[in-house]
Protein backbone atom coordinates (compact mmCIF):
# COMPACT_ATOMS: atom_id res chain seq x y z
CA UNK A 1 0.00 0.00 0.00
CA UNK A 2 2.90 2.33 0.65
CA UNK A 3 4.12 1.91 -2.94
CA UNK A 4 0.72 2.88 -4.32
CA UNK A 5 0.61 5.97 -2.07
CA UNK A 6 4.11 7.03 -3.12
CA UNK A 7 3.31 6.40 -6.80
CA UNK A 8 0.06 8.39 -6.52
CA UNK A 9 1.85 11.26 -4.79
CA UNK A 10 4.76 11.31 -7.22
CA UNK A 11 2.60 10.97 -10.32
CA UNK A 12 0.67 14.06 -9.19
CA UNK A 13 3.66 16.22 -10.13
CA UNK A 14 3.46 14.87 -13.67
CA UNK A 15 -0.30 15.50 -13.74
CA UNK A 16 0.18 19.15 -12.79
CA UNK A 17 3.05 19.57 -15.26
CA UNK A 18 1.11 18.04 -18.15
CA UNK A 19 -1.98 20.06 -17.23
CA UNK A 20 -0.01 23.30 -17.36
CA UNK A 21 1.68 22.32 -20.64
CA UNK A 22 -1.72 21.44 -22.16
CA UNK A 23 -3.28 24.72 -21.02
CA UNK A 24 -0.39 26.89 -22.22
CA UNK A 25 -0.11 25.16 -25.60
CA UNK A 26 -3.85 25.26 -26.30
CA UNK A 27 -4.01 28.88 -25.14
CA UNK A 28 -1.25 29.83 -27.57
CA UNK A 29 -3.04 28.06 -30.42
CA UNK A 30 -6.42 29.55 -29.46
CA UNK A 31 -5.12 33.11 -29.31
CA UNK A 32 -3.25 32.82 -32.61
CA UNK A 33 -6.21 30.93 -34.17
CA UNK A 34 -3.88 28.29 -35.60
CA UNK A 35 -5.03 24.90 -36.75
CA UNK A 36 -4.49 21.84 -34.65
CA UNK A 37 -1.19 20.11 -35.26
CA UNK A 38 -0.25 16.49 -34.64
CA UNK A 39 2.13 17.57 -31.87
CA UNK A 40 -0.66 19.42 -30.08
CA UNK A 41 -2.90 16.38 -30.36
CA UNK A 42 -0.11 14.23 -28.92
CA UNK A 43 0.19 16.63 -25.99
CA UNK A 44 -3.55 16.26 -25.45
CA UNK A 45 -3.36 12.49 -25.66
CA UNK A 46 -0.43 12.23 -23.24
CA UNK A 47 -2.15 14.63 -20.85
CA UNK A 48 -5.32 12.57 -20.91
CA UNK A 49 -3.39 9.35 -20.34
CA UNK A 50 -1.47 10.86 -17.42
CA UNK A 51 -4.70 12.12 -15.84
CA UNK A 52 -6.46 8.78 -16.24
CA UNK A 53 -3.53 6.79 -14.82
CA UNK A 54 -3.54 9.09 -11.80
CA UNK A 55 -7.28 8.56 -11.38
CA UNK A 56 -6.99 4.76 -11.60
CA UNK A 57 -4.15 4.62 -9.09
CA UNK A 58 -6.06 6.99 -6.83
CA UNK A 59 -9.18 4.84 -6.98
CA UNK A 60 -7.17 1.73 -6.15
CA UNK A 61 -5.58 3.54 -3.20
CA UNK A 62 -9.00 4.87 -2.14
CA UNK A 63 -10.55 1.40 -2.10
CA UNK A 64 -7.65 -0.05 -0.14
CA UNK A 65 -7.72 2.79 2.38
CA UNK A 66 -11.52 2.98 2.68
CA UNK A 67 -11.88 -0.73 3.39
CA UNK A 68 -9.86 -0.30 6.59
CA UNK A 69 -11.96 2.60 7.88
CA UNK A 70 -15.14 3.00 9.88
CA UNK A 71 -17.32 5.07 7.51
CA UNK A 72 -19.73 6.40 10.14
CA UNK A 73 -17.62 9.42 11.14
CA UNK A 74 -16.30 10.57 7.75
CA UNK A 75 -18.56 13.58 7.34
CA UNK A 76 -18.02 14.89 10.86
CA UNK A 77 -14.21 14.96 10.61
CA UNK A 78 -12.91 17.64 8.17
CA UNK A 79 -9.69 15.76 7.41
CA UNK A 80 -11.51 12.51 6.65
CA UNK A 81 -14.13 14.36 4.60
CA UNK A 82 -11.37 15.94 2.49
CA UNK A 83 -9.61 12.62 2.02
CA UNK A 84 -12.60 10.38 1.34
CA UNK A 85 -15.25 12.67 -0.18
CA UNK A 86 -14.01 16.02 -1.46
CA UNK A 87 -10.68 14.91 -2.89
CA UNK A 88 -11.98 11.94 -4.93
CA UNK A 89 -15.03 13.81 -6.26
CA UNK A 90 -13.03 16.85 -7.38
CA UNK A 91 -10.34 14.66 -8.94
CA UNK A 92 -12.98 12.80 -10.94
CA UNK A 93 -14.48 16.14 -12.00
CA UNK A 94 -11.04 17.43 -13.01
CA UNK A 95 -10.33 14.35 -15.10
CA UNK A 96 -13.74 14.64 -16.76
CA UNK A 97 -13.16 18.29 -17.66
CA UNK A 98 -9.69 17.55 -19.02
CA UNK A 99 -11.07 14.64 -21.06
CA UNK A 100 -13.76 16.91 -22.51
CA UNK A 101 -11.08 19.47 -23.39
CA UNK A 102 -9.05 16.81 -25.19
CA UNK A 103 -12.14 15.53 -27.03
CA UNK A 104 -12.94 19.05 -28.21
CA UNK A 105 -9.32 19.48 -29.27
CA UNK A 106 -9.43 16.33 -31.39
CA UNK A 107 -12.71 17.24 -33.08
CA UNK A 108 -12.02 20.82 -34.12
CA UNK A 109 -9.56 21.85 -36.83
CA UNK A 110 -9.05 25.25 -35.17
CA UNK A 111 -8.54 25.54 -31.42
CA UNK A 112 -11.32 27.47 -29.70
CA UNK A 113 -11.22 29.07 -26.28
CA UNK A 114 -13.69 26.53 -24.88
CA UNK A 115 -10.91 23.92 -25.02
CA UNK A 116 -8.72 26.16 -22.86
CA UNK A 117 -11.60 26.94 -20.50
CA UNK A 118 -12.40 23.25 -19.95
CA UNK A 119 -8.72 22.53 -19.33
CA UNK A 120 -8.42 25.39 -16.85
CA UNK A 121 -11.54 24.24 -14.99
CA UNK A 122 -10.15 20.69 -14.90
CA UNK A 123 -6.79 21.73 -13.51
CA UNK A 124 -8.47 24.13 -11.05
CA UNK A 125 -10.65 21.28 -9.75
CA UNK A 126 -7.57 19.18 -9.20
CA UNK A 127 -5.49 21.91 -7.58
CA UNK A 128 -8.34 23.00 -5.30
CA UNK A 129 -8.69 19.70 -3.47
CA UNK A 130 -5.19 18.31 -3.24
CA UNK A 131 -4.56 17.51 0.43
CA UNK A 132 -1.33 19.53 0.55
CA UNK A 133 -0.61 18.79 4.22
CA UNK A 134 -0.64 15.04 3.50
CA UNK A 135 0.97 15.28 0.07
CA UNK A 136 3.97 17.36 1.06
CA UNK A 137 4.73 15.49 4.28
Amino acid sequence: MDFIKQFHSGWAYLVILMGVIFIVSTLIYAISKNQTTPSLRKIGLVTTIVFHVQLLIGLIFYIMKFSALEPSNIMSDPALRLTFVEHPMMMIAGVVFMTIANAKLKRSPIIKMNVVIFAIIGLACILSRIPYDIWLS
